[in-house]
């Protein structure tokens, strides 16, 4: 089910749009924050996923408007009396589109009404993905910008904009394992490509980068990644498994949730 927030409708504070497709929610919290939150298990931790920095802003509202634009607005500002503090940017006079807010697979987006192609739409970057990556030819091409992210019913695993890979446990919160690749100018891709042979590789810029990190299991052509409910992340040769053996790689972190 699309969560929407539609042209003249807001955020109030404590308010939330909550997406039942991919465990999410975004919170206009009572300091001004709104913050987008993958969701744990029911009463238990949540990870912030993505925040628009405007913490600090007690009684602040977000709202989308009739102009494309959503933005966070101080405690009794508005479109007509000023007082925005953030905003997406996707104002404009277009019209060949519903203009909204929404929440879907792990992205809070807004389709605006601006008049060039970067003013049409903006995104937290955070979509959710499987939990699996694999080697094969045919989904070679599906790998992870930096925001990504995916969860097991123990943990998440992010690639945050930091350029870090970093596994959370469900449970606290905790980081329990990270690639160590956090810093660089440039956003970074992760990616089981078919040309590695089963190599999971992290690489600067695009799939065809440097590499800044790497299991180092090439030459395993239709190998695959599986982020595991025991907590684990692990490299399986092509007939491995959870049961059936064949792992190449592993992160360790079985006994750590």
């Amino acid at each position: 089910m699309l969560a929407e927030i539609n042209p003249g409708q807001r955020l109030e504070p404590g308010a939330r749009l909550v997406d039942n497709v991919s465990t999410t929610e975004l919170v206009m919290q009572p300091d001004g924050n709104l913050v987008l939150y993958a969701l744990g298990n029911p009463g238990g931790y949540k990870l912030p996923l993505w925040h628009s920095g405007t913490w600090g802003n007690p009684g602040a509202y977000a709202t989308m408007q009739e102009d494309g634009n959503f933005v966070v607005y101080r405690q009794g500002g508005g479109p007509q009396t000023g007082g925005g503090i953030w905003h997406t940017g996707t104002y404009g006079t277009a019209t060949d589109w519903r203009h909204k807010a929404y929440l879907l697979e792990g992205e809070f987006a807004v389709d605006g009404r601006g008049n060039t192609a970067a003013t049409q739409r903006w995104s937290t970057s955070t979509l959710e993905h499987q939990n699996q990556l694999c080697s094969n030819f045919e989904t070679a091409a599906y790998g992870w910008w930096t925001g990504s992210w995916a969860q097991s019913a123990s943990v998440w695993l992010v690639l945050q904009k930091d350029n870090n890979l970093v596994m959370y446990r469900k449970s606290d919160g905790k980081a329990i394992w990270h690639s160590g690749t956090y810093g660089g100018s440039q956003r970074v891709y992760m990616q089981m490509n078919y040309k590695d042979r089963g190599d999971l590789t992290i690489t600067q810029g695009d799939s065809y980068g440097p590499v800044r990190w790497r299991t180092g299991t090439s030459g395993n052509s239709d190998a695959w990644a599986l982020l595991q409910d025991d907590g684990n992340f692990v490299v399986y040769k092509r007939d491995g498994g959870p049961g059936k053996g064949g792992a190449l790689w592993h992160t360790a972190t079985y006994n750590k949730i």
